[in-house]
């Protein structure tokens, strides 16, 4: 087992009382301590129930070498329920309660000061080695074990598997720093970068690959659940509950219940430590909320199930009409509730977390039993929290973006990004990064120009409000600040298979009778949709600045975009100049190209074909940028040993055998016997899709001729105009062959048989091949000056990578490998919401992944340096204008865009 999957079961195991739902009550792992202290027979009996309830939930998660390893695990971090752990001979179950959680919050502070400090006023990752308090001698052997390199890692996946800001109230707490100012500008950011890093960051560096829907934090979405008002057929946040498809590793598909449940409980527990209470919490409920008294004993204490979505709107709508708040527009009702801190800057979760800590450290006036009911209600709300938490942040567990994009739906479905507001603190949470200069967000592309236009202007008034609130440009207009732009993408789409291109010719308005007919003419239509804004629109040039391609790669062969990035990169389409409203001359900016590729593949080969297919068919020209390109990285002779077998649809592999036999005739030199192996499989494969229709006659050049035609338009290809019919006859390159052949491609009995899984052995001669393909695709990008997007944890949690040290960037961008020329690189984070990371903390990654490598610290800060200033480089915002004529032109835009004489033509 890898370092990596023994940290993850080492935090899995940790960290099961603060996270699992089923030890939801607590009253279990108490029962089974007591029992343990007390040395009864029974103290076994418990503990095998109990892990059989366990078990389940650690290996969905990871991958234990045995079911001893974790009971060792546990025996290391919950030793009270193997043996007499605390000192005391004798102890009731409520001393040992408050014992328990006197450990768990203990254990949350080891991994705290192991973890985390502050430097200049913002909190960080502890990098070097901390020193050992007397207190943390039972774990000193686990730090010891973890090197400076490992500590990143394991902060890594800590990050992943729970919410940090509970480990920065830890830190706080610790520090005894409780006064408000001291929350003021923390949002969720811990900095992994060290010193002399943090100087070289400080240049700028630019964020060129983020989806604009999950550009936010959990504590974004945590709040928006915890203020949402109970309406779960009308409001965005009921519809997105309602509608919420939990995970297969899930501990409680109670969605709807426990979010609930959880906002009942934050609200009850704000307003008790605000009370200043000398009492329990249940007789400060039976003082202030005597209806509800009944209800929630039965709740919190009687079963440690959720009541039904009715019971709980009740409660809350009754203790909310009893404990009232005036919210005057607060994003979050903590702040109204703590009113000394209605002017710090900080999520509303962080005071809460801050006043319980603050509440457990001063209130020792309260008796054991009270404090243990307080404890006992936060650990509940706690352990639902990191529930919600685990279901729309991945882990490392699956891999591919089939499985990533349900943490993606997850996760941003509960905003609409039509919402002004949803915009506001989205651009806000992401200027927290001081290093930030420029940020370009990725939107779909809606059905209607009129959605377009109102998206559009909500970001970016949105924007101007910001630059005029804390950046005060107003009052300063070479104020530095943010520059952002927008980039357009296309959603790649499945298609069924019940094609019949005859039915198509006899009526050619059935595009949904071809293979991604219908969905290639919807490409079309959104694309120019957005080239006609972008010339009619005075500076909108300016600000929508890129065309892309995303999501699952394996639904939407490239073939079905080339038409359409030929299109938005036709000149004849594109305006040079134009004037704005006031006479001044607007000079048109270019649309750049970027496309998700060579991400996600069943064959390596795959990944590779699909990043040259966009470089050749899509129009790239230098500049242009390819997201992820893990394949052009990752390590074959590894890919190989671990993928001795591939499952493929045959139609990819013949796709890709084609591919590779075009590669080769181009080379200079190649090896004979491998061009004899792709004739043979070819041939072989195109056999068994067309049966007893196979004809000998039908050559491999006739083959690799129909590879290519297949990137034309789709209708072209399937129904070619009569001048189109003769121009090919002249040339010698109809025949019935080549059009059965192409038409093929949408026949269903054919597709059936093309997209028929069969199994490829990854062969010495496949080896060699897939050596040959990663060596000129990674030359081709090089030499054209293709840029490729590296988002480290992205690319760690999705791609075929091990660790965020063997990202593909190590491959492709060597300052000193003389064989392969350096590929041009920006680094991104890609869905901050989904991985739990911001652009700084990407840059950190790779510069701890040179460390681990042996590179010295000024060589590395030198390769940061060179890598951050190519994504300032090579971003799609321009920065040739001055702050003062790009806030005018922002300024004419948004005017513009509220202008009807602007609107879509009739």
């Amino acid at each position: 087992m890898q370092m990596l999957d023994k940290m993850q079961l080492t935090l899995q195991v940790a960290f099961f009382p603060f996270k699992d739902l089923f030890c939801s009550s607590n009253d279990e792992l108490v029962e089974m301590a007591w029992q343990v202290h007390r040395q009864t027979k029974k103290s076994t009996a418990c503990l095998n129930a109990f892990l059989e309830k366990l078990y389940p939930s650690i290996m969905s998660r990871c991958i234990p070498s045995s079911l001893d390893e974790i009971n060792l695990l546990l025996e290391k971090f919950h030793p009270y329920l193997f043996r007499r752990y605390f000192r005391y001979d004798s102890l009731t179950r409520e001393e040992m309660e408050s014992l328990l959680y006197e450990y768990y919050f203990d254990l949350i502070q080891q991994f705290t000061r192991a973890l985390m400090s502050h430097r200049d006023g913002e909190m960080v990752f502890k990098y070097w080695n901390h020193e050992l308090r007397k207190q943390d001698e039972a774990m000193a052997d686990i730090w010891q074990a973890y090197t400076e390199f490992d500590k990143v890692h394991m902060f890594s996946l800590l990050s992943r598997l729970l919410p940090l800001d509970l480990f920065v109230a830890s830190y706080y707490a610790s520090n005894h720093l409780f006064e408000p100012l001291q929350l003021d500008g923390l949002y969720q950011h811990i900095n992994l970068a060290d010193a002399p890093l943090h100087d070289v960051l400080r240049n700028g560096v630019s964020e060129n690959h983020l989806h604009a829907s999950a550009a936010f934090t959990f504590t974004m979405l945590w709040q928006t659940c915890m203020n949402f008002n109970g309406d779960f057929s009308h409001s965005q946040v009921g519809k997105y509950l309602k509608n919420f498809r939990v995970s297969f590793t899930c501990n409680s598909s109670e969605v709807k219940e426990y979010i609930l449940t959880a906002q009942l409980l934050r609200y009850l527990l704000a307003h008790y430590i605000a009370s200043a209470p000398t009492h329990s919490l249940s007789q400060w409920i039976r003082e202030n909320l005597r209806q509800f008294q009944s209800v929630y004993q039965r709740l919190v204490f009687e079963d440690s199930s959720f009541a039904t979505v009715e019971e709980l709107k009740t409660a809350l709508e009754l203790v909310k009409k009893e404990l009232p708040i005036c919210k005057e527009g607060e994003v979050d009702w903590i702040t109204a509730i703590f009113d000394e801190y209605r002017c710090i800057h900080t999520y509303g979760e962080n005071i809460f977390l801050q006043q319980v800590m603050k509440f457990k450290e001063v209130h020792s006036d309260l008796n054991r039993a009270d404090l243990n009911e307080f404890l006992h209600v936060f650990f509940r709300y706690l352990r639902i929290k990191n529930e919600f938490y685990q279901e729309v942040n991945q882990s490392n567990s699956v891999k591919g973006l089939d499985y990533f994009r349900s943490y993606f739906d997850r996760a941003t479905d509960g905003f609409s990004s039509q919402e002004e507001h949803y915009f506001l603190n989205m651009l806000r949470n992401l200027f927290q990064n001081q290093y930030l200069k420029k940020v370009e967000l990725r939107l779909s592309i809606a059905p209607r120009e009129s959605k377009n236009r109102l998206k559009i202007l909500n970001i970016l008034r949105s924007y101007r409000q910001i630059l005029a609130e804390d950046y005060l440009v107003d009052h300063n207009k070479e104020a530095s600040f943010p520059r952002i732009g927008l980039v357009y993408h296309l959603i790649k789409q499945k298609d069924n298979i019940d094609k019949d291109w005859m039915e198509y010719r006899r009526d050619n308005s059935r595009l949904d009778r071809l293979h991604y007919g219908r969905i290639q003419q919807d490409y079309l239509d959104k694309t120019s949709m957005i080239m006609r804004l972008r010339n009619r629109i005075p500076y909108l040039s300016n600000f929508v600045v890129g065309l892309d391609a995303a999501s699952l790669e394996n639904h939407t062969p490239i073939q079905v975009f080339s038409p359409v990035f030929e299109v938005a990169r036709n000149s004849d389409k594109d305006g040079m100049r134009m004037l704005d409203r006031d006479g001044h001359k607007v000079r048109h900016q270019s649309l750049f190209f970027t496309f998700h590729a060579g991400e996600d593949y069943r064959h390596l080969n795959s990944g590779l074909r699909r990043i040259d297919e966009v470089i050749d068919y899509c129009k790239f020209h230098s500049g242009d940028r390819v997201g992820h390109g893990i394949a052009l990285g990752v390590s074959v002779e590894r890919w190989v040993q671990e993928n001795e077998q591939v499952l493929l649809p045959q139609g990819e592999y013949l796709d890709n055998l084609l591919w590779a036999w075009g590669v080769y005739t181009r080379a200079s030199s190649y090896n004979f016997n491998t061009f004899s192996y792709l004739q043979h499989k070819i041939y072989k494969v195109l056999q068994n899709v067309l049966k007893d229709d196979f004809r000998h006659g039908m050559s491999i050049e006739m083959l690799y001729e129909v590879y290519q035609t297949r990137f034309k338009p789709i209708q072209d290809i399937v129904a070619p105009s009569s001048q189109q019919m003769a121009a090919a006859v002249r040339n010698n390159r109809v025949n019935r062959q080549f059009q059965f052949l192409l038409h093929m491609y949408h026949d269903k009995t054919y597709l059936e048989r093309l997209m028929d899984p069969i199994f490829v052995r990854t062969t010495e001669i496949e080896r060699e091949i897939t050596l040959d393909m990663q060596r000129y695709v990674r030359h081709k990008v090089a030499h054209n000056g293709i840029v490729v997007e590296v988002n480290p944890s992205s690319n760690f949690a999705i791609g075929d990578i091990k660790s965020i040290y063997e990202n593909q960037f190590f491959q492709i961008h060597q300052p000193d490998d003389r064989d392969v020329p350096n590929t041009l690189v920006s680094i991104n984070t890609d869905d901050p919401i989904v991985f739990n990371t911001n652009i700084s903390n990407e840059f950190a990654y790779l510069y701890y992944g040179m460390l681990y490598r042996g590179i010295g610290r000024s060589e590395a800060l030198n390769w940061i340096e060179t890598i951050r200033k190519s994504g300032m480089d090579t971003s799609f915002i321009r920065d040739d204008v001055s702050n003062y004529e790009y806030l005018r032109q922002l300024d004419c835009l948004l005017a513009a865009l509220e202008d009807p004489h602007y609107c879509e033509e009739s």
